[in-house]
């Protein structure tokens, strides 16, 4: 029991720190299963991150899904992803009850704004930890830079991106590391 209120509590914290931000929940993920509470491995977020982009839905609550089910079986994926969303949603609804009150202090406008920056570190932090993880060879490198000059330059959609760079590899046992290196560029 104490081991199913843990769970239930990390999950719960995870949500209510990164609150469904998938730039921001990679390093609550890190940070929460991997380095405190040491239930996941660094590939083992890489894999959660990749196939949850490649699926349909909310791409956080797929990676907190396929991370709850590797940790604790099917039962522990709906219990991570429930629980991950109970959080937000509480504080969603909350807010949006008096977000106009709210927004005439100066203090919470000014505080709105600056958690953008706080995303932003996170984003940054949660690639260069990947990236570190992913980009192990010339090629992925390469495929990385690609896909960064595809996405932001010519604004070509990460679905095509991963098409093109498939057929370009032409190999049917695509590895984790060399579609995650093409989501990292996106």
């Amino acid at each position: 029991m104490k081991k199913l209120i843990k769970f239930i509590y990390i999950f719960f914290i995870i949500g209510l720190e990164s609150l469904g931000n998938m730039s921001a929940v990679t390093a609550v993920l890190e940070d929460n299963l991997m380095k405190k509470n040491k239930l996941v491995t660094q590939e083992d977020i890489i894999d959660a991150v990749s196939m949850s982009r490649l699926g349909p839905g909310a791409v956080t609550a797929n990676a907190v899904a396929f991370l709850g089910n590797k940790i604790a079986g099917f039962w522990g994926g709906f219990f991570a992803t429930f629980f991950y969303t109970l959080g937000p949603l509480i504080i969603i609804i909350s807010i949006s009850c008096c977000i106009e009150n709210l927004l005439q202090y100066q203090f919470i406008a000014s505080a709105l704004k600056g958690s953008l920056v706080c995303i932003g570190v996170m984003l940054i932090k949660s690639t260069i930890s990947m990236g570190k993880v992913v980009l192990i060879n010339k090629f992925t490198i390469y495929i990385f830079i690609m896909s960064l000059i595809l996405s932001i330059f010519l604004n070509i959609s990460s679905i095509y991106i991963i098409l093109i760079a498939l057929i370009l590899r032409n190999n049917k046992n695509c590895d984790k590391k060399f579609i995650a290196a093409i989501l990292m560029g996106n």
